[in-house]
């Protein structure tokens, strides 16, 4: 059963209504349908030739590409590209998106219960992530990594990260202290697209920091930030036009 219909365009370039195709994915076990261009250059260059052959996972039906787009309408597809699909085999549902390469469905290879949230959208904040970065590399405990395009990680301590967070903005969970409440835990943060995100089991709970609100999408909006153009997503036909019946002439 789909609980959730949000109908957003995702196309490189503006589509008439008749061209775009319906599909489903799955996010936490929610049935979410979208209408996509499967014209669209940025998609068919994300299909794997096994995604072409097989489709998609499961009772999923939306490529990839699609789903991830969805669960970061912030960033771009370069952007995205440090980021993989968490795939939960045994309930057939995306967890979110996580740091890692991809398979041919965009899915992790290194299959887990980790996923990120975004937890500061300033970019100021993103851009002194970097500094911040140099200063937590020297702490014991505090490891960093590198990513498809450049991008570096730093996985440590949920308290070290979760303070340094709070520090450049993020704002920290109510009534509990990093420290206590987090223990020993390690989490991972990573700047991307003038943002920060924190992954983790528990996403960024695990850091003792809430992640960004997001706005509920009305249907039919196009998410803000995601350089969408507007369009129309396909809706039901028009009923049928009604003939009148001619009237036979009377007989003298």
């Amino acid at each position: 059963m789909i609980r959730l219909v949000l109908p957003l365009l995702f196309l490189a370039s503006p589509a008439l209504a008749a061209d775009l195709v319906p599909c489903q994915t799955s996010v936490r076990g929610e049935r979410i349908e979208f209408f996509y261009d499967p014209e669209s250059p940025s998609l068919k260059e994300s299909l794997s030739l096994r995604e072409r052959l097989l489709g998609g996972k499961g009772e999923i039906t939306c490529p990839g590409l699609v789903t991830l787009r969805a669960l970061t309408p912030e960033l771009s597809d370069a952007d995205r590209a440090p980021f993989c699909l968490q795939w939960d085999k045994g309930n057939g549902t995306y967890l979110g998106y996580d740091l890692g390469p991809r398979d041919a469905w965009l899915t992790c290879r290194t299959a887990g219960k980790s996923f990120c949230e975004r937890v500061n959208r300033s970019k100021e904040a993103a851009g002194r992530w970097g500094a911040a970065v140099s200063g937590l590399a020297v702490d014991a405990g505090v490891e960093t990594a590198m990513h498809a395009a450049g991008v570096i990680s730093v996985q440590g301590p949920a308290a070290t990260i979760g303070q340094s967070l709070v520090g450049l903005g993020a704002t920290a969970v109510q009534g509990v202290g990093a420290g206590a409440a987090i223990g020993a835990v390690a989490v991972t943060a990573v700047a991307v697209g003038g943002a920060i995100y924190v992954c983790s089991d528990s996403g960024a709970e695990a850091a003792a920091v809430m992640p960004v609100p997001e706005r509920k999408l009305q249907p039919g909006e196009v998410p803000p930030g995601s350089a969408l153009p507007e369009g129309t997503p396909p809706g039901p036909p028009p009923p049928p036009a009604i003939q009148p019946t001619p009237i036979a002439p009377a007989q003298p």
